[in-house]
């Protein structure tokens, strides 16, 4: 008989789980309280940035090199266009944690990411205004991902592959018995052989015990001017940007030809996922516009449209994969602190390899709930 496993949250690491489970074989039946893609959780925003030269730890490294291939493989099966690889440049001066970390990790791994100091930098990349002190380091394997696209590729995998997606189901609890895993909703309670739990910003309601907090972050999309065809992905690599004054932020080209999307990374306001303000005030765009005005060039002060999203965070903002450690049979993912999405199909199926055979061969150890304790 095929392994039955239930997988509560359907956005991108649920979906990825269950895509990954439903290759092999298994039987999957994956739960969310909304219909997904939606854009109430974290799994959405038109693009979210994908790199290698990871400065939040070498040991990412190895993971991300997989995502690629099987991003790629989701779009042969699917027919899809989820991922353009643009490269990715992180900017500040030559402290910043995003310099000198992805240079660590592009040395760690052998990646070709050259540094750049300000001359060139004015020289390649007009869009960007540089100061004397910046520098660089461009990534060259990296890009934008779409985010609702990929969510539904790999939804559209599971039910392909036999697999069922329940929509507007609320998952109340899961609980490990002698006779199974058991998932109750209100409406039902079934037995599985395994659970994944990838409910995202609603993991603390059904994992209370590791400490998570959930921020809400803002997303904006600013008019550019006419003419300004540096923007565009071929001539602007998505970046990342460490400044004093404003925290870091990162940024993608124009997708539409009319706006590019601009964003602050953490430093926003934490919250309940189900009573989350989704009304974006003048005072929260303002750093985006003087971001904006100061840092880069064709970008207007007109804020063309804005969305909501959340992180949810672990307090060393690394990872939590691993067993449940009560219950091997119930798989913990996410908890990506707000940079996790570029990771969806390996933390997919390094979740299938938990779930099947209770390990798995990729490296996780920074990742374990152990180190909460």
């Amino acid at each position: 008989m095929p392994l039955r496993v239930a997988v509560v949250g359907c956005g991108a690491m649920g979906a990825a789980a269950g895509w990954r489970l439903a290759a092999r074989g298994a039987q999957v039946v994956c739960f969310d309280r909304h219909s997904p893609p939606h854009s109430l959780g974290s799994s959405h925003g038109e693009s979210r940035i994908t790199r290698t030269a990871y400065f939040e730890g070498s040991w990412y490294v190895p993971l991300l090199k997989e995502t690629f291939p099987l991003w790629r493989e989701l779009e042969a099966s699917t027919g899809a266009q989820l991922m353009t690889l643009n490269g990715a440049l992180m900017i500040g001066d030559s402290s910043a944690e995003a310099v000198t970390g992805a240079l660590a990790a592009a040395s760690a791994h052998g990646l070709d990411a050259p540094s750049m100091e300000a001359g060139e930098l004015r020289r390649r990349y007009p869009g960007h205004v540089i100061s004397a002190g910046d520098v660089a380091v461009l990534d060259k394997q990296a890009g934008f991902i779409r985010p609702e696209a990929a969510v539904e590729a790999m939804i559209d995998r599971v039910v392909a592959l036999g697999g069922e997606v329940r929509r507007d189901v609320v998952v109340k609890d899961v609980a490990g018995r002698a006779d199974g895993v058991h998932v109750s909703t209100d409406d039902s309670r079934e037995v599985f052989d395994a659970a994944v739990l990838a409910a995202g910003a609603w993991m603390p309601q059904l994992a209370a015990w590791l400490p998570l907090t959930v921020e809400r972050q803002v997303l904006a999309w600013l008019e550019i001017e006419p003419d300004a065809d540096w923007l565009a992905p071929e001539r602007f690599p998505v970046f990342i940007r460490q400044t004093h004054e404003l925290g870091d932020i990162y940024g993608l080209p124009t997708l539409d030809g009319r706006t590019i999307k601009i964003a602050r990374h953490h430093d926003g306001d934490l919250t309940d996922p189900d009573h989350i303000d989704r009304v974006v005030s003048d005072a929260e765009l303002d750093p985006l516009r003087t971001f904006a005005s100061t840092y880069l060039r064709g970008v207007t002060q007109k804020v063309s449209r804005t969305a909501v999203c959340m992180y949810t965070n672990t307090p060393d903002r690394h990872f939590a994969i691993d067993l449940h450690p009560d219950d091997p049979r119930v798989v913990l993912i996410s908890a990506c602190s707000g940079h996790g999405f570029k990771f969806a199909p390996v933390i997919g199926d390094i979740a299938a390899d938990l779930a099947s055979d209770g390990h798995t061969s990729r490296d996780i150890t920074n990742f374990a709930v152990s180190r909460f304790s």
